[in-house]
């Protein structure tokens, strides 16, 4: 077989046999199975670098299923992306004009328009633990019966019709087994109801697409070429909070976090958000006037920001296009240093560009940027902090902060913390007036705004118990103090006229 257990990412779950043969066995011992995909799964995915993802089952009624973006994300990301059998069979039918393959019988019904209700494939399972064991009847499985029967001449197709159409009129949740049989017998007829159970049980149209797919996937074959990103940061309000920190797990903590940890306890916190601004203004100054870097000056890049974390952390953590993006950056950074002048240069064309009326270029724009704070999603701030020689104390920290968290929501049972509390929390982290609490926090990129992952609350509300706790439950305030002392190194920033030096020593190795 062509793909290695790493390579095959395959989300599945009662499309899988319940017993499977030494077939199936010998398929999914070569893959990554992992459960239904829903919302976030597949950007957590591609932090480990698959070669190929198979979607078969996902989530969508009772938490938010896997959007298109995060699927056109991992397409821009090189992955052959396969769907099959359940809701990949509708996903790879909607973005087949973007590169995502669809295989099967399923597939092919919604392809050619024979299907087009998301309920067709749908159904009730039990939990992992039970292994996705099926509570109701798929509808495309009794259309599949259905066939078998009206091919041998066992049921007519008017009755066939006439089942069917009182299965659609049936929410998913209904179509138990008993409730179809007991149909059948109206339409069909006692020995044609006795063989479409025979088929249902034994036959099914999903776990044999879901096969094609899987040996699809492990024949091997060129992975597609990376698609051009149209637009960047559509999947940005997933990525913060879908991404762990390594080594990834269940328990490592969300990159948003670690940012979180920084952001409250750094000194530098300002000055680095400061940077990540300037940054994005010299972007947007290379934009207009319409510079590119040099020939192979991203690529460069790039394969610098992966040994970066290949060498600290053992592996390449982050999506590939963030390596790409992240090098994007940095280099039309760059490129707009160099051709307009340094950073004052290129701020002052920026802002003659624009309009702007005032005697300092820099602070102006950066005022413009605080206005609209949509203009720099908190993805840019939390992707460059990962290169910062701080990040790993950040993580550790968060791991921390992140595990009193969850004891002490579980011990709230819904209730918040009063903004009262939290804001003198704020102003004692920081050393200013309560009511300087929000100036404060905007210098640090933390927004009072409780919109999607940014938020002022959201970052006080994480650490408030680990702080408050008269006994510590862990080495929170270790890991704490290591990170308000941790070494911020030279700047990670290349355009930079004057790197910054060391402003201190490491508190300790990380």
């Amino acid at each position: 077989m062509g793909e290695s257990p790493s390579q095959v990412v395959v989300f599945a779950g009662p499309t899988l046999p319940r017993d499977p043969d030494p077939a199936w066995r010998s398929l999914l011992a070569a893959c990554d199975v992992r459960p239904p995909v829903q919302r976030g799964d597949v950007l957590a995915a591609l932090a480990h670098h698959p070669r190929t993802m198979i979607l078969l089952d996902g989530y969508y009624f009772t938490v938010p299923s896997v959007p298109h973006k995060e699927l056109l994300y991992a397409l821009d990301a090189g992955v052959r992306v396969i769907g099959a059998a359940s809701l990949g069979a509708l996903r790879a039918v909607e973005l087949a004009p973007f590169g995502m393959i669809g295989v099967g019988t399923v597939f092919d019904w919604y392809r050619t328009g024979a299907l087009d209700g998301d309920d067709e494939v749908a159904l009730l399972h039990a939990p992992a633990e039970h292994g996705y064991r099926p509570v109701t009847l798929a509808l495309v499985e009794v259309r599949h019966a259905l066939a078998r029967l009206q091919a041998s001449g066992a049921a007519e197709p008017e009755a066939a019709r006439r089942l069917i159409a009182d299965l659609k009129a049936l929410s998913f949740l209904d179509r138990h087994p008993a409730r179809v049989v007991e149909l059948a017998r109206l339409h069909l007829g006692k020995p044609a109801t006795g063989e479409l159970a025979r088929i249902l049980a034994t036959e099914s149209v999903k776990q044999e697409d879901a096969r094609q797919a899987l040996e699809l996937a492990l024949d091997g074959g060129p992975a597609p070429c990376p698609r051009e990103r149209v637009v960047s940061d559509y999947v940005s309000f997933y990525k913060e909070v879908s991404l762990r920190c390594p080594p990834a797990g269940p328990e490592s903590a969300r990159l948003l976090s670690a940012w979180r940890m920084a952001q409250l306890f750094h000194p530098e916190a300002p000055a680095f958000a400061r940077q990540v601004r300037i940054r994005s203004l010299l972007v947007s100054a290379a934009a207009h006037r319409g510079l590119a870097p040099p020939p192979g000056r991203e690529e460069e890049i790039a394969a610098s920001l992966r040994r970066c974390h290949e060498e600290r952390f053992g592996r390449a953590f982050l999506p590939e296009p963030e390596y790409r993006e992240e090098a994007r950056f940095e280099a039309l950074a760059a490129e707009a240093c160099r051709v307009l002048g340094g950073v004052k240069g290129a701020l002052r064309t920026l802002a003659q560009t624009l309009e702007l009326d005032g005697k300092d270029d820099e602070e102006a724009l950066l005022r413009l940027l605080a206005e609209q704070l949509d203009s720099l999603p908190a993805w840019r701030f939390v992707r460059t902090f990962c290169f910062n020689p701080v990040f790993p104390a950040a993580a550790e920290a968060a791991a921390a902060a992140e595990e009193v968290h969850r004891c002490f929501r579980r011990w709230a049972d819904g209730a918040r913390v009063a903004w009262d509390d939290l804001r003198a929390l704020a102003a004692r982290l920081w050393g200013c007036e309560p009511e300087r609490v929000e100036e404060e926090a905007a210098r640090r990129a933390l927004f009072p705004a409780a919109e999607l992952s940014e938020g002022l609350r959201e970052a006080l509300e994480l650490v408030i118990a680990a702080e408050r706790l008269p006994r510590p439950i862990n080495d929170w305030p270790a890991k704490r103090d290591a990170l308000a002392s941790a070494m911020s190194g030279a700047s990670v920033f290349a355009w930079e006229d004057t790197p910054r030096p060391r402003l201190r020593p490491a508190a300790k190795e990380l």
